[in-house]
């Protein structure tokens, strides 16, 4: 779980990027597109909405990050959705570092100590979470 000094990081680098939201969102696809134009495809929407969907879902985590547990069930449900359209588990490396990629772009040298850290736990908890058995697992060797 999060300690209060990273939940408070967190809050604190959202609240420098959270008034561009759908700036911040439209650019987080953009990036995940030009990283791996092959996911483009599991995408319906454009980066816009998309962008606005994905803020949406990060304002409602960043609100909840004293106790995600409310959350679970829901964050389980779109893990099960995003299995269905694809989405494989070697996925959320990708999603997660293009993610904390675009939040430090936007947050810029005001970012606060700590935030970068504390934003890579919080999305693992979340993603972890969103991992289900529904998703195919990568083949091993």
């Amino acid at each position: 779980m999060l300690t209060q000094g990273e939940i408070k990081a967190i809050r604190a680098s959202w609240l420098l990027v959270a008034a561009n939201r759908a700036e911040l969102g439209e650019r987080f696809y953009k990036n995940l597109f030009r990283a791996a134009p092959e996911v483009r495809p599991m995408f319906t929407n454009g980066p816009r909405v998309q962008g606005r969907k994905l803020m949406e879902t990060l304002a409602i985590v960043v609100d909840s990050l004293d106790d995600l547990a409310p959350l679970l069930p829901t964050i389980r449900q779109l893990g099960a959705s995003h299995a269905a359209l694809g989405v494989r588990p070697e996925h959320f490396d990708l999603v997660g570092r293009i993610l904390l990629q675009t939040l430090v772009e936007a947050a810029g040298e005001e970012m606060p100590n700590g935030a970068t850290d504390a934003w890579t736990k919080a999305y693992q908890a979340v993603a972890s979470a969103m991992i289900n058995e529904e998703m195919p697992k990568p083949n091993r060797f």
